[in-house]
């Protein structure tokens, strides 16, 4: 007969629950997308101590042994924490940077700010000629663009039927960028090498067209045309090259093409012939935070430091930003920030961080526009097929985050008795399928909406 002593039977039946949490956690992320088993809290477990067993059973598996979690959840009206699990460890935060972006921005800037675009003659402009070039001045709008506006192109040409209303049939000189108002590299501080070929890691400037995606067209030896899309090398350059392409479908004569600098310094004044403004901030930031989309977060950030350091770069946004948290009353050990859009893995916030700004954003007088820009549990955005059937859907106003090994969901949820609860989930490193990690979250959040004193 084979005899296993005590420490040998510890050991299996060690293995046989790390095996039963694997099974399960692979369970889980093998399921169809939006399928994923979600757990509210019970109906017959309530109050703050189930809340927290809940929660806790839901991260102590096995299967997260490897794995980092950050979690606190709060009740800013009655100054009551409900859970802490490593609230003030610094973990990396993929797009849940936007939540400190996106509240700076409109704190600093404000809902009703625009981005305007300046279109000027640098020569004479007489008889439909211009006699010189045609010179845009951007300070970085990013809503032209295919998800804003439906199609960047079209956009692109109704720019162009502007420009020849007022009187431009004809540019003997080149189309120019007037300034750079955003100098320094296009794309963000520490972002993966790989990321710069993809959409995600698109660059951005003063001047942008399409999110800084820049049209190419491929023809074979047989004639056969490939249009794709990739990053732009240039956006400003792209962005005048579509304006040409637009101007010339017009029938207006471009004569030197786009410039390759901004225009020269020769003295002579610029006259302006329009200046077309964007719609305000409180419009844009639903198209900013419900798809997590990643320039308009640079783009903002240096607009931050643009219109309130006077240099548009990310270090000048990010001291901008600095300064805002330490008005709020956030620590500077609860955050390291380089980028606008949380594709830094060097990015480190701290659930303590993002809770903190949720808090003061609530006090704000512009919490509905903030509040209605994040993507809503089981609706829309990026957690749209996220916690349906709960009761976090269509309650759960929150934030994502993903990287590789990394996943986030901070926002507001309102629970059982009415109250709305500040929560922010953080998790990094894990070995088990990122599903399982995704599904932890929801279920934290699910047990947060169905939490009753």
């Amino acid at each position: 007969m084979l005899l296993i002593d005590a420490t040998h039977r510890g050991s299996i039946r060690a293995l046989r629950r790390w095996t039963a949490a694997i099974t399960c956690a692979v369970a889980i992320a093998c399921a169809p997308a939006g399928s994923a088993h979600v757990n509210p809290l019970p109906q017959r477990a309530r109050g703050v101590a189930a809340l927290r067993a809940r929660i806790d059973s839901l991260i102590g598996t096995p299967a997260f042994r490897t794995a980092e979690w950050a979690i606190l959840a709060v009740n800013p009206e009655r100054g009551d924490t409900l859970y802490a699990h490593n609230p003030a460890l610094l973990m990396v935060p993929a797009s849940n940077m936007k939540i400190i972006t996106s509240s700076v921005a409109l704190t600093q800037l404000g809902p009703d700010y625009q981005f305007t675009t300046t279109f000027a003659v640098h020569g004479t402009l007489s008889n439909g000629v211009l006699n010189g070039d045609l010179v845009v001045t951007g300070r970085g709008d990013p809503t032209l663009s295919d998800h804003m506006r439906g199609s960047a192109r079209a956009a692109m040409d109704t720019l162009a039927d502007s420009i020849v209303a007022h009187g431009v049939r004809a540019i003997t000189g080149h189309i120019y960028s007037g300034v750079d108002n955003f100098p320094g590299p296009h794309v963000g501080e520490g972002w993966d090498w790989d990321d710069l070929n993809t959409s995600d890691g698109a660059g951005v400037d003063e001047l942008l067209f399409n999110e800084g995606m820049s049209r190419i067209v491929l023809r074979g030896s047989n004639g056969d045309t490939l249009v794709k899309s990739a990053p732009a090398a240039d956006p400003s350059q792209d962005y005048l090259s579509e304006l040409e392409r637009a101007l010339q479908s017009r029938g207006v004569r471009t004569g030197l093409g786009v410039g390759e600098s901004v225009v020269p310094r020769d003295g002579a004044p610029l006259d302006t012939i329009m200046i077309v403004r964007s719609v305000p901030l409180r419009q844009i930031l639903a198209y900013f935070l419900k798809p997590s989309q990643n320039q308009m977060g640079e783009v903002l950030m240096r607009t931050v430091g643009l219109e309130r350091a006077g240099v548009g770069t990310a270090d000048s946004g990010i001291a901008v930003a600095g300064r805002q948290l330490a008005t709020w009353g956030i620590s500077r050990d609860g955050y390291e920030l380089h980028d606008g859009s949380g594709m830094a893995r060097a990015d480190l916030i701290s659930p303590e961080t993002i809770v903190r700004i949720f808090d003061r954003m609530r006090a704000s007088p512009d919490f509905a526009v903030f509040y209605n820009a994040l993507p809503i549990a089981g609706v829309d955005g990026t957690i749209a097929r996220r916690m349906s059937g709960t009761p976090a859907a269509g309650n759960v106003h929150a934030k994502t985050g993903s990287l590789h090994w990394v996943r986030s969901l901070s926002g507001y949820v309102t629970d059982a008795d009415g109250e709305r609860l500040v929560f922010s989930v953080l998790a990094n490193k894990w070995t088990t399928p990122s599903l399982a990690v995704t599904a932890t979250a929801d279920s934290i959040a699910a047990a947060l909406a169905s939490f009753r004193r």
